[in-house]
């Protein structure tokens, strides 16, 4: 299946042996596309897999890396910290 950026990952761990495996489909086919491709099994949970946010550190923390024109980007530790 092609990458769709609008469709999520998901991922899941089988109960019956273990497995941990991710699946890229549409928030309504998940349950029914969730099986295990080590055994076959369709008792499997969804677990909490890591994520990606949309934002640069920059802008995430401001102030802390700076970059002047021309320079390399500079860490400056934030106050109290």
């Amino acid at each position: 299946m092609p990458y769709n950026p609008g469709m999520p990952i998901y991922e899941f761990q089988c109960a019956a042996c273990g497995e941990r495996f991710e699946i890229l489909c549409s928030f309504a086919d998940r349950d029914e596309t969730a099986v295990c491709p080590a055994c076959g099994g369709r008792e499997v949970s969804q677990v909490l897999g890591g994520f990606q946010v949309g934002i640069s550190r920059t802008r995430l923390n401001p102030g802390v890396f700076e970059r002047k024109k021309g320079k390399a980007p500079e860490y400056k530790p934030p106050a109290g910290g």
